[in-house]
């Protein structure tokens, strides 16, 4: 038997996750999109409530939020994934933690 290729693994992980993240598409795990365009859809009233959140660390960097600034900028261009937000801020503030 011989061992599962590359895109096999990914497909093998990509199942998983699903399943892990309680039935997300795989189309929503990849759809990040820039934090002003994403607060209404999160249901945030504006972009700067919701800007708020991710400076209060509701939103973990590296999985609901990534930064995607230019190289030598120093503002950060947030961007968000819907999916995993939204399970986020459904979890109970007890169950929430920065890991």
């Amino acid at each position: 038997m011989s061992a599962p290729s590359k895109s096999e693994l990914k497909e093998i992980v990509r199942e998983i996750l699903i399943e892990l993240l309680g039935g997300v598409q795989a189309s929503e795990l990849d759809q990040w999109l820039d934090l002003r365009e994403a607060w209404g859809r999160l249901g945030y009233p504006s972009y700067t409530a919701c800007y708020k959140a991710v400076q209060a660390g509701l939103f973990r960097e590296g999985k609901e939020i990534r930064d995607r600034r230019k190289p030598g900028a120093k503002i950060a261009k947030w961007q968000i994934n819907i999916a995993l937000a939204n399970k986020r801020l459904l979890q109970s503030g007890e169950k929430r933690s920065n890991r």
